[in-house]
């Protein structure tokens, strides 16, 4: 196993983790809106921290952003009868209860992930290459990718219903040996 780095590759994965965090904040923006709205609906610690459990996994920002979850109380008088109030006037509270969300970026984790960005591994089982050749096979990828495209597309393998195993490797021979005079005129 080789290990590589890619400039690219860090700044793309850089550039989507912030996206999906702002999406993520956006979005629990949206549901505490919904959750101080005069009429919301979000009544149970259950029900919020489901909703707030499936925005961090669907943005998949779990490990970035930690939400808390805090109970409030909204107490509002009134009086128990109708008419003026006077001295002896009794009145009632009424509790009205809801939810306020309170999150943060953990800048200490995405500095921790970001030592990682950009670097990926590079399996080979050929024990005597060089780090130089085995990156050198690497890059020729697309052609071999190109090779396979072909293949699929410019002559269209259809589905073969083959079960004898010498009639299917020389199909796949033929094949082979058709990808090999077009690489061989295409490079002329």
């Amino acid at each position: 196993m080789i290990w590589l780095w890619s400039t690219l590759l860090a700044l793309q994965q850089e550039q989507s983790r912030r996206e999906r965090i702002a999406k993520a904040e956006e979005q629990l923006g949206e549901l505490q809106a919904q959750l101080t709205g005069s009429k919301s609906r979000r009544r149970s610690h259950e029900d919020v921290d489901e909703r707030v459990a499936a925005i961090l996994s669907g943005q998949q920002v779990r490990r970035w952003l930690e939400v808390k979850i805090h109970g409030t109380e909204q107490h509002r008088y009134r009086q128990a009868t109708a008419g003026r109030p006077g001295p002896d006037t009794r009145y009632v509270r009424r509790t009205k209860r809801g939810w306020r969300l309170e999150w943060q970026v953990d800048e200490n984790m995405i500095a921790y992930d970001r030592k990682s960005d950009g670097m990926y591994p590079l399996l080979t089982n050929d024990r005597e290459l060089s780090v130089k050749d085995a990156f050198a096979a690497h890059r020729r990828q697309p052609a071999i990718e190109k090779r396979f495209e072909q293949l699929k597309c410019v002559f269209e393998i259809a589905p073969l219903f083959l079960k004898n195993e010498a009639r299917i490797e020389a199909f796949f021979c033929l094949y082979f040996l058709a990808l090999l005079v077009q690489a061989s005129s295409s490079a002329n």
